[in-house]
């Protein structure tokens, strides 16, 4: 039994042991982190607490990495921190990325250790490359609506997405506790308001930037209208929700003062207890002021907003209950009235309110925050200026009138005095100013009588009334020395201002009462004590003084000066100026003294020369600033005082009573010496002080004292030790120096600028000083000066040519000094490594030691890497200059002793690489360097800048792209080979789709290529998916590409709809990532069920200018419309409209592209190939351009491109005077257009312009209109007629030519066409002459023949006219229009001005036809055979020829009388028969048309079109519904349109052709 228990009680004991274990473990320190968001690159600051705190602790730091398998972090030690640190705190360098950290602490021995602190973490905004974070929806302002996407992004497929609140301790959680995490993507919503810092966690333990996201709740926001009410107007109340969103309703409350609770409570208004969906709402019939809020509400549960902020609808009418009143009751308020604000009603409890409105927000208060509240009145006063609206609020919830008002700043008197000085009884004008302006004011005027204890009594001044309407004041018969004030004062009850800042009249004369003397009475200076003595009746005194140029600067003598009994002593050290005065203890003001203290004299010496030959004159001269008359001066020489560092001033023997003259000689003098003087008033014992002591130099030594310089050479350089020593019969001696600088000089002892030892001063300087030295014995003597300039040393620039050598070649070197001097000799080393000293040291080269004149130097047999240096030297003793920076002369080939070599062994390099740097040979001690070049500089720089040394190794890699060249250097001197390294950019990879277009279930095969195309390299394989929010894609990582691939293709089976994908390559032992590539596409005409695209219109050929419309159809809402062109990816809003799922375009070019469909749920739709092809050039041709009336017209219409399929329109231009252009009308039977593309048109008779146009495709795509083409006709017709005045075909240049149109119309244009080489074009007459009305005027100042018409309004062309016009020369007189035959016409010639010509020769159609004197052609009966080309010929010069046309008149048959008789019955039987045939049928028909098939009388010879062709016209009676109409012949031309159709569009065969004549009658009763 005692065993057991025994056993027990050890067991009880050693678990107690084991239980206390370590009690450290039960510690858990605390970390912080500085800053929590850092600048990339700043350093971090961890601090670590142990509590309950305590000393020993050894402080261990960790850096937190995530590890998302174990859903903790592990802890890995900070660099530098494996053996801790005493300090409780450790910085880290160059954070640029987001980072946790931890710590804990250890001591003792074993050393026990405390559990980790919580993670902490230092915030970033630069993403990571492996580590990504985005947040969508991207904008400023996020709320509680919203639904967050956070999605993380590289190269790991593994990710978590985590959250710190801050207000919570603590509180780091993961997405799936907030949220729903997806891939790499973790979506959530909140319903409350929250702030917090997002950030990522990959799987291989990186973190991403932090996100800072703060979520708003909803907000509501009220606004009235109108502010202010009229009784019974309504108010319209407006509710807007912030952020802007659908599905709202709202509710409407009036706010009900609840002074129980101190607030309000919201009634709801009538009827909008379920709320409205509309967010206005409009209340009839308010009469009193009354406050609103509004809430919006939506979704199942309702989700409500808080209420909005109270807003008020002001009335000024009061309500019965409850009525606001304003005392005191005036116009205007000011600053500091006590302003009461009663309430009245019904109730017994009250609140006073206001609101105030300012720039940035609106302040509603209550009364106990600016004033105070006593039962139903609160009283206020305010210091600054104010205006707010006021009102009360009842106990029974009642709002009273509301008032608004403003509080003005308090105006402020000013007073102004005219004179200030006054004359013994002169008038004294006061004026009284009240800033700011202001009408009403009344003004009282007052004499400030001074109090001792400086305030002032305030005295009505006498006269009559003291108050004044006007702002000014005359007081009369002022004697002495006087103080005014004013007031003014406004409304009723009257509000006054404070008094005015008192001004003084001054008089100089004494009162009797009190008067002022100054001492000493004389010019006063900042040396003197100035003493000011009141006398007078009083026993008890002020001083005063005022100063003008500072505002306001009045102030009492125990402030600047002593005041003691009745008199004030005060000294100024500078200049000022001021009027002084005595106050008595009786009020009395004395006489006021201007006293002005002046700057205390300064004299100036200067001598005549600084280094005068010995024995030579030098004139002194003597300065006085500021200067003025009755001085004498004073000539001293200055003696070296060693033991007080200074001067002592010994008078000249022969300026011992001074001289009139501020100059003076000194004679002989042979060594150097100092002088100085000072002047004295003539009648005043006053001296100015000493002068500064000028200096006139020798170079002759003083027996007594000598200066010498060491080194003794011409030139001395900054890097010289110089040395300054004085001998002579002293044993105590000062050297000193002088630097002149601009305008003044620095004199300064050796002690300053170098050592003293004894007689010598030792110094040297990095400056370039030029001064001149000299020394100073004890016993009084100066030395010989000595001028000394230090100038800067040469510097020397090696060169190295080649730079790349072949083994064996020779290096020139090549050493220049700047800046150049002649005499100098070169000394050539070689630069050998010191790697104990990081530098080189300088072995001479062979053989040259002495140096060389030459200051370049060849070098032979050099094989490998090596490094030299110059420097030059010159005089004696030789100087040299510093050593120039080492110059390198390259080599390929290796060393024995050194050899670099790189790894990896590859023509690229590339910033993924890990690049070693090998060093071999018989060294055991070696440095890596480079050099890169950039611009005019190289940077030389050791691998521990930009790599890792470890033994003979350096390995770097690289973040950008560099050039540089790199080297070995050994321990025992040697330069390996050099090595040329370019680190290359990993370049963006490019995937290839194979095919691109695919048959559906087809495979699919991407093929991702990157540089470098090197080992390790794994490929990730991406699905793009349209993301609408960013306009851009995301990407998601295909099933089967979790871990990437070592292939870089990869096959995707069954692909059924168009996809795009992107790629990434990354690097197995590298941290590193390319950049997506661009996405590609693979294309698929099949729709996808949630996504389609049709195209319209359907056409087989889509042309410029055409209007093509993509519409997207699916299960989504929000839609883009993409295309591919040229390799290049657009959206529609770049090359056409989007509107809602709609895009339109048309194009201006021609272009070949893929479209295709984007869905906001991120589908594709199928895609289209569109081909956009030039829309055709017409050119129309019209033959002939003349035409005989009644002939046919060949139109012809080219397409430009060619192309079959074109349906050809033909089109009559019809002149369209409105938009000065023509419309365009069918010809008849063209409304189906013509295969053919070309028209014939039969028995044309009249001017007439054309146009033509082509159709492809259904639905038709219509080109647009050729160019309008004529054709002229000298007939004219009664609806439009051109005639010329002159009336001749030809005009000489700057002739007035006027172009008459006459017709139906009231409207005309005169249109003219030109030829100008092939082309031919049309222009209005306003371009080239004058319109007005019917008549076109001009005249051309050069030569040029063209075709003119006219057209009118109703859109009829008139005969078009030829005219030429010539400069000079012989011209054909001619009629310009056709000459009815059996007319008399007479031809001449003219030259300018001769209007008849003699000896004339005429000629018809080239033929001679007239040769004698007369000057005329006379033609007595025109015939047909007179038709044709007139010209004439005098004296060798001929005219240029003109058309004379003939118009034929028709002309009754003379048949043989026995044949009348006999055919005469038969005929008219037959036609009288025909006419009741067809009166008849117009009486039936109205109007008819009569077609008659006839095969043509003549057909072209070898016409291609002749079977295709057909012609037709078109026969047309107008009014024969009357029996008694008939056919008359006229003088006009038979009207005939002729168009050629295509035979495809008719019934009739394809060769036969059939011609339709349109006979239009417009004659009859």
């Amino acid at each position: 039994m005692g065993r057991t228990l025994l056993c027990v009680l050890g067991v009880v004991f050693l678990g107690v042991l084991l239980c206390r274990g370590n009690p450290s473990a039960k510690t858990r320190p605390v970390l912080t982190v500085s800053p929590s968001w850092l600048s990339p690159g700043a350093s971090v600051t961890l601090s670590c607490e142990v509590k309950p705190s305590s000393a020993g602790w050894r402080f261990y730091w960790y850096k937190a990495v995530p590890e998302l398998y174990q859903n903790k972090y592990k802890y890995l030690l900070v660099p530098g921190s494996d053996e801790g640190t005493k300090d409780n705190y450790y910085k880290i360098n160059d954070q640029k990325h987001t980072a946790g950290y931890a710590c804990r602490a250890g001591r003792g021995n074993p050393e026990l250790f405390t559990q980790f602190s919580e993670p902490k973490f230092v915030w970033s905004a630069v993403s990571h490359s492996a580590a990504s974070l985005t947040l969508s929806p991207k904008k400023i302002k996020h709320y509680t609506v919203d639904e967050i996407r956070l999605t993380c992004s590289g190269p790991s497929i593994l990710w978590k997405v985590r959250r710190f609140r801050q207000y919570y301790p603590s509180d780091i959680s993961d997405c799936s506790v907030w949220g729903k995490m997806t891939g790499r993507t973790c979506t959530f919503s909140s319903r409350w308001y929250q702030k917090a810092v997002f950030w990522c966690e990959s799987g291989s333990g990186k973190f991403s930037n932090a996100v800072n996201v703060t979520l708003h709740a909803p907000r509501a926001v009220l606004t009235v209208s109108p502010s202010w009410l009229s009784p019974k107007a309504s108010i319209t109340l407006s509710c807007q929700v912030e952020p802007p969103s659908t599905l709202w309703r709202f509710y409407w409350y009036k706010a009900v003062p609840d002074q129980s609770k101190y607030s309000y409570r919201y009634d709801p208004l009538h009827g909008t207890r379920k709320g409205t969906t509309k967010n206005s709402y409009v209340t009839q019939g308010e009469k009193h002021t009354a406050g609103y809020a509004c809430r919006a509400g939506r979704g199942n549960p309702e989700i409500f907003t808080d209420y909005s902020k109270i807003t008020l609808s002001w009335s000024a009418d009061s309500h019965p209950a409850a009525s606001l009143t304003v005392s005191p009751a005036r116009e205007k308020l000011f600053t500091g009235d006590k302003i009461q604000l009663k309430c009245s009603g019904s109730s017994g409890v009250w609140r006073v309110r206001r609101f105030r409105q300012s720039s940035y927000n609106s302040d509603v208060s209550d009364c106990f925050s600016w004033g105070t509240m006593s039962g139903s009145s609160c009283t206020f006063s305010s210091r600054w200026q104010l205006t707010a609206v006021y009102w009360c609020e009842s106990g029974s919830g009642r709002l009273s009138n509301a008032i608004n008002i403003t509080i003005h700043a308090t105006p402020k008197a000013v007073l102004t005095v005219s004179p200030q000085w006054a004359s013994p009884g002169a008038s004294v004008t006061l004026s009284c100013e009240v800033k700011p302006s202001s009408p009403g004011w009344r003004f009282y005027w007052y004499k400030a009588v001074p109090e001792l204890s400086n305030t002032y009594k305030y005295y009505s001044l006498p006269q009559g009334t003291h108050e004044t309407p006007r702002d000014s004041y005359v007081v009369h018969d002022q004697k002495h020395t006087s103080r005014y004030a004013c007031r003014a004062g406004w409304g009723v009850p009257q509000f006054f201002t404070n008094y005015s800042e008192p001004k003084i009249v001054w008089s100089a004369d004494s009162h009797p009462a009190a008067a002022l003397s100054v001492s000493p009475d004389r010019d006063i200076y900042t040396v003197d004590e100035v003493q000011l003595t009141c006398t007078g009746s009083s026993g008890d005194w002020k001083v005063r003084r005022f100063r003008p140029y500072y505002q306001s600067d009045v102030s009492d003598c125990s402030i600047w000066g002593k005041m003691n009994g009745s008199s004030c002593t005060f000294s100024s050290p500078q200049y000022h100026k001021g009027v002084y005065w005595c106050e008595s203890g009786s009020g009395e003001l004395s006489n006021a003294v201007n006293v002005t203290v002046n700057n205390t004299p300064k004299p100036v010496l200067t001598v005549s020369t600084s280094w005068p030959s010995p024995g030579a004159l030098v004139t002194l001269s003597c300065n006085i600033k500021p200067s003025s008359a009755e001085w004498r001066f004073y000539w001293y020489k200055a003696v070296p005082d060693t033991s007080q560092n200074n001067y002592r001033y010994k008078l000249l023997s022969d300026s011992v009573d001074g001289t009139a003259l501020g100059s003076h000689v000194v004679h002989g003098e042979t060594h150097t010496v100092v002088y100085a003087c000072r002047a004295r008033r003539e009648k005043k014992q006053y001296f100015t002080e000493y002068s500064e002591p000028n200096f006139v130099w020798s170079a002759d030594s003083h027996p007594a004292a000598s200066l010498t310089v060491s080194p003794a050479r011409e030139k001395l350089y900054i890097v010289d030790d110089i040395q300054l020593k004085c001998t002579g019969s002293s044993a105590d001696w000062r050297v000193k120096r002088v630097r002149q600088s601009y305008d003044q000089s620095d004199v300064s002892d050796c002690s300053s600028w170098g050592t003293m030892t004894g007689s010598s001063c030792t110094f040297s300087s990095p400056q370039y000083p030029r001064a001149v030295y000299w020394c100073e014995s004890g016993s009084g003597e100066f030395s010989n000066a000595v001028n000394v300039t230090l100038i800067h040393p040469p510097q020397p620039t090696l060169f190295v040519s080649p730079s790349w050598l072949s083994p064996g070649a020779s290096v020139t070197l090549s050493c220049e000094v700047k800046p150049s001097s002649a005499g100098w000799r070169f000394y050539w080393y070689k630069a050998v490594p010191d790697l104990s000293q990081n530098n080189y040291t300088y072995d001479p080269l062979p053989d040259i030691t002495g140096g060389t004149v030459e200051n370049i130097y060849i070098v032979y047999g050099q094989k490998h890497t090596a490094g030299f240096s110059c420097r030059g030297g010159k005089g004696n003793p030789e100087l040299f200059t510093e050593y120039s920076e080492p110059r390198f002369v390259w080599s390929a080939d290796s060393h024995p002793a050194a050899s670099l070599t790189v790894s990896p062994d590859r023509e690229k390099l590339y910033i993924v690489d890990d690049i070693q740097l090998k060093c071999t040979g018989s060294s055991t001690d070696w440095r890596v360097r480079r050099i890169r070049q950039s611009y005019n500089h190289s940077d030389v720089s050791d691998c521990s800048s930009w790599g890792t040394m470890t033994g003979s190794s350096c390995s770097f890699s690289s973040l950008q792209y560099n050039v540089a060249l790199y080297w070995c250097e050994s321990e025992s001197g040697e330069f390996s080979n050099a090595v040329n390294i370019t680190v290359h950019l990993v370049q963006t990879p490019r995937l290839t789709v194979s095919p691109l277009w695919l048959s559906p279930g087809a495979v699919v095969t991407l093929r991702c290529e990157v540089e470098p195309q090197s080992a390790g390299r794994r490929f990730y394989w991406y699905k793009a998916v349209p993301d609408l929010s960013q306009i851009k894609f995301r990407y998601n990582l295909l099933p089967a590409s979790v871990d990437g691939t070592v292939e870089n293709s990869f096959v995707i089976h069954k692909q059924k709809h168009t996809a795009g994908y992107a790629c990434i390559a990354g690097w197995e032992n590298v941290e590193y990532s390319t950049n997506y590539s661009e996405p590609q596409f693979v294309w698929s005409a099949d729709a996808h069920p949630a996504a389609s695209l049709t195209m319209s219109p359907v056409r087989e050929k889509l042309f410029t200018f055409d209007e093509v419309h993509l519409h997207c159809t699916g299960s989504s809402a929000d839609w883009r419309v993409r295309r591919i062109a040229e390799s290049s990816y657009s959206n529609c809003s770049v090359w056409g409209t989007m509107t809602g799922s709609l895009c339109t375009f048309s194009s201006r070019w021609q272009l070949t592209a893929v479209y295709w469909c984007e869905s906001g749920s991120g589908e594709f739709s199928n895609a289209v190939n569109i081909s956009i092809h030039l829309a055709p050039l017409l050119h129309l041709t019209v033959s002939p351009s003349w035409l005989i009336p009644g002939a046919s017209v060949n139109l012809s219409c080219e397409v430009d491109p060619p192309s079959e399929g074109w349906m050809f329109y033909w089109y009559e231009a019809v002149p369209d005077l409105s938009r000065n252009d023509y419309r365009y009308e069918l010809l008849p039977d063209n409304v189906n257009g013509t295969k053919q593309d070309s028209l014939v048109i039969h028995g044309q008779n009249h001017t007439a312009g054309y146009a033509c146009r082509v159709g492809y495709g259904n639905p038709e795509f219509l080109s647009r209109y050729s160019e309008p083409k004529f054709v002229c006709s000298p007939a004219s017709r009664p609806a439009a007629s051109l005639s010329v005045s002159p009336d001749r075909g030809q005009h000489f240049t700057s002739e007035s030519v006027t172009l008459n149109c006459g017709g139906n119309s009231a409207e005309w244009r005169v249109k003219v066409l030109r030829e100008s080489g092939s082309s031919s074009f049309t222009d209005s007459c306003s371009a080239w002459g004058a319109m007005n009305g019917s008549l076109c005027a001009f005249s051309s100042p050069q030569h040029y023949k063209a075709v003119f018409w006219c057209e009118s309004e109703s859109g009829e062309l008139s005969n078009a006219v030829n005219i030429t016009v010539q400069d000079e020369g012989l011209l054909l007189v001619s009629p310009v229009h056709p000459v009815t035959e059996g007319a008399s016409v007479t031809l001449s010639c003219r030259l300018r001005g001769e209007n008849k010509l003699s000896d004339v020769i005429f000629y018809h159609n080239d033929k001679l036809i007239q040769n004698d004197s007369r000057g005329e052609l006379k033609i007595s009966a025109v015939s047909q055979s007179d038709e044709g080309f007139y010209k004439c010929e005098h004296s060798g010069e001929v005219s240029p020829q003109s058309w004379m046309g003939v118009k034929a008149v028709l002309k009754k048959s003379s048949s043989s009388f026995p044949v009348m008789w006999a055919v005469g019955p038969l005929c008219g039987i037959v036609l009288l028969l025909l006419l009741l045939l067809l009166i008849r049928f117009i009486r039936l028909k109205g109007t008819s048309y009569f077609y008659d098939l006839v095969r043509p009388t003549k057909e072209p010879e070898n016409d291609p079109k002749k079977d295709q062709s057909i012609s037709y016209s078109l026969l047309n009676f107008k009014n024969t519904g009357n029996m008694r109409h008939y056919l008359e012949p006229d003088d006009s031309f038979v009207n005939s349109d002729v168009r050629v159709g295509a035979a495809g569009r008719s019934s009739l065969a394809a060769s036969d052709a059939a011609v339709y004549s349109e006979v239009k009658s417009t004659s009859g009763y």
